[in-house]
């Protein structure tokens, strides 16, 4: 998620415009702060997509919401299907959980899943619309690129099939195959 949100900062400031703009996202900036914090939202119909240099909602009117941190990779789960706008720092944001109960770790095990297939499919629009090349660079202008800009959105995709709590194993650890390394070209 690191890495994800890393080269969504890179598509903000893309050459040719906002690439988060471009495939329809708003931008909302906080403008009670000198250091401007800035939410993009996506809202489609039952779905609604607010991305942070900190994380990531995803939502549904039918499921709740996840919340994807950036730098710890668990899902948290609240039984809000939207964001109000003038979320633009972690502290703001609900109070996000564990999921209780089978009902809701049904509605967060369904979000995981769509969440995960609406990133794959962002980075499948980006490839076509900006070519390989530009996430290439994305990735290699990270200081700790892991998986190939080539493997994303096959990446996102595997882990959509897998459950966050599978055999006790913390899903990146199974991702071996999309990830770089140094004796692959």
């Amino acid at each position: 998620m690191e890495q994800q949100v890393w080269c969504w900062g890179r598509d903000v400031e893309h050459p040719d415009g906002n690439l988060l703009m471009r495939f329809g996202f708003e931008r909302h900036r906080d403008g009670s702060s000198d250091v401007r914090s800035t939410c993009y939202r996506l809202d489609r119909d039952q779905l609604h997509v607010s991305l942070w240099g900190f994380g990531m909602f995803f939502g549904r009117r039918d499921l709740g919401g996840l919340y994807l941190d950036r730098f710890d990779f668990c899902p948290t789960w609240a039984p809000v299907e939207s964001l109000s706008l003038a979320i633009h720092w972690p502290g703001e944001l609900p109070v996000f959980a564990r999921p209780r109960g089978r009902s809701q770790w049904q509605r967060a095990r369904k979000l995981w899943r769509l969440s995960l297939l609406w990133i794959a499919d962002y980075e499948t629009w980006v490839r076509d619309e900006v070519g390989l090349a530009y996430r290439r660079e994305c990735v290699e202008s990270w200081l700790r690129p892991y998986v190939r800009a080539d493997r994303m959105s096959a990446a996102w995709r595997y882990l959509s099939r897998r459950g966050w709590e599978r055999n006790g194993q913390h899903p990146m650890s199974e991702l071996g195959r999309y990830t770089i390394d140094a004796r692959r070209p």
